[in-house]
């Protein structure tokens, strides 16, 4: 064999070589890009993250503080959900209690959340507290219940006003109960 045929010959596997190294590589890319992107996609609409999910304390404080609701000293939470949205902000509703008379419980608040719009005395047919409250397993409103409630809007348009059956959405109600010697403050913030 002649050394151009040698040179031919190495040359034709030095190329087979290569092109096999480069589709080895491009294979190998592939498969990871697909891994990847499965991963990303799985994540991105696991249908486990959507809908209604208890969350602890910790989790309804960083919320709450998001969505620019204090919650004041002497408020012991006792729970929380989170309404996980496909798109959008996330709604949350959630539960306090407080071992202080019920006007006490409702100046905490106000002075705590400046601006909302003053609380006001509702009642069991409120259409906030029916719409919204009324509803909730562990909500219960009869004779001799005392509420306070107010809404706060993006757009600072009256929720009394707006001809929307209860808390739109971008808002945040609270509501203070009294209901058989417990005061208790429900939160409701509705995303979009």
């Amino acid at each position: 064999m002649s050394w151009n045929a040698t040179s031919r010959s190495n040359g034709l596997r030095v190329l087979l070589i290569v092109f096999g190294a480069m589709l080895a590589a491009g294979v190998v890319l592939i498969a990871t890009g697909f891994v990847v992107f499965k991963y990303a996609l799985d994540r991105a609409f696991d249908s486990d993250d959507l809908g209604l999910h208890p969350i602890d304390e910790t989790a309804a404080a960083a919320a709450m503080r998001d969505r620019g609701i204090a919650i004041p000293d002497g408020f012991d939470f006792i729970e929380m959900t989170e309404l996980n949205q496909f798109v959008g902000a996330d709604d949350y509703a959630g539960r306090y209690s407080i071992d202080v008379p019920f006007a006490d419980a409702v100046k905490l608040l106000a002075e705590a959340n400046p601006d909302f719009p003053k609380l006001r005395t509702a009642a069991c047919t409120d259409e906030i507290v029916r719409a919204d409250f009324l509803e909730a397993p562990v909500f219960t409103c009869g004779a001799g219940t005392e509420l306070a409630v107010t809404t706060r809007t993006l757009d600072g348009v009256d929720v009394l006003a707006d001809h929307y059956h209860g808390t739109p959405p971008d808002t945040e109600t609270v509501l203070v109960v009294q209901s058989g010697g417990q005061v208790e403050l429900f939160v409701l913030s509705r995303g979009h």
